[in-house]
């Protein structure tokens, strides 16, 4: 098994997160679409054929996210996956969130999981 340091991880997604922030291009959202292979590693057998239904319905049209204003910030939350009757335990799964200094109202994310040597983005994994 993977081991991993909250922290560690939280350093190295900031730059991606902060990078998708302001790619106008789409590039770095597109890099993030999960593979075919990850939704095994990330979802139980109980779920992973209407996790890949589902995913794959949202990944072929734009996909739902707003970028945040320019002097937003970004953080982060990591958290292994345990107890879920969906998400395979031990899978690291981020949260995060751009605000903007002064202002009450974040852009909120969750479901950017580690799938052993990328990110892969399942927008909102517990509504399966």
């Amino acid at each position: 098994m993977y081991e991993w340091d909250p922290a560690d991880l939280r350093r190295r997604l900031e730059p991606l997160l902060r990078e998708l922030a302001v790619d106008g291009t789409g590039v770095t959202l597109r890099e993030l679409r999960p593979r075919p292979e990850d939704y095994p590693k990330v979802f139980t057998a109980a779920v992973v054929d209407r996790a890949r239904e589902r995913y794959e319905r949202l990944w072929a049209g734009p996909v739902d996210f707003r970028h945040p204003e320019p002097e937003a910030v970004v953080e982060v939350d990591v958290v292994p996956a345990t107890g879920s009757e969906t998400l395979m335990p031990g899978r690291v799964w981020a949260s995060w969130r751009y605000i903007v200094p002064g202002r009450t109202a974040v852009l909120s994310y969750d479901g950017l999981v580690w799938c052993d040597y990328h990110w892969a983005w399942f927008p909102k994994p517990h509504r399966l």
